[in-house]
C-alpha cells in the first residue's frame, strides 16, 4: 500500500478482488457456536486447584448429611436453576451494561451455563419426587463452583487484556 502510493479504500478494493473466494470459504467454516469454550472449560475442571477443590467438596457432602436440608419445599432442583438463573442475569447486565464492550472469550461462557442448564433437566427430573443422590449434588456443585472460578477468572483476563491496549 506504502510502495503503490494508494489510499486504503483503493487498497482494500485490489485485496478484495484477488482474495474474495477465499474469504468467501473461509466465511462457510464459521459457525455461530463454538465448542472451543467448552474445551476451555474441561480442561479448567481438570486443572490441580479445582481438583483440589472438588475433593475437598465431595468428602464435604459425605460427611455432612446435606441431603436432610432440602425438603419438598425447598429441593436441590430449584436451587441449581435459581443459580443458573442468577449467573445468567448477572452475566447479562455485567455485558450489558457495566463493561459496554464485547469480548468473546467472555460472552461465550453462556454456552456452557446453557449446557450445564441442559444436563440438570436431564439428570435432574422435575417430575419425580425422589431424593437426590449424594454423587448428583456433588457433580452439580462441583461444575457450577467451578463455572463461577472459570467466569472469574476469564473476566481477569479479560480486565488485564483490556488495559493493556489503553
Amino acid at each position: 500500500m506504502n510502495s503503490e502510493q494508494l489510499d486504503f479504500y483503493d487498497a482494500f478494493k485490489d485485496y478484495m478482488a484477488v482474495h474474495k473466494k477465499a474469504i468467501l470459504k473461509n466465511n462457510k467454516k464459521g459457525h455461530d457456536y463454538s465448542w472451543e469454550p467448552i474445551k476451555q472449560f474441561l480442561l479448567f475442571l481438570v486443572s490441580p486447584i479445582i481438583l483440589v477443590f472438588g475433593v475437598f467438596l465431595f468428602l464435604f457432602f459425605n460427611y455432612f448429611d446435606i441431603i436432610r436440608i432440602f425438603t419438598p419445599n425447598f429441593e436441590f432442583k430449584e436451587m441449581v436453576i435459581s443459580l443458573i438463573l442468577f449467573l445468567f442475569a448477572f452475566q447479562f447486565f455485567y455485558f450489558r451494561y457495566y463493561l459496554k464492550k464485547r469480548f468473546y472469550r467472555v460472552e461465550k461462557t453462556g454456552s456452557i451455563l446453557a449446557l450445564i442448564y441442559w444436563l440438570q433437566l436431564l439428570f435432574l427430573r422435575y417430575h419425580e419426587m425422589e431424593t437426590i443422590s449424594k454423587t448428583t449434588l456433588f457433580v452439580f456443585s462441583y461444575l457450577l463452583f467451578g463455572y463461577v472460578a472459570y467466569f472469574i477468572q476469564e473476566l481477569v483476563k479479560f480486565h488485564k487484556h483490556r488495559y493493556n491496549y489503553i
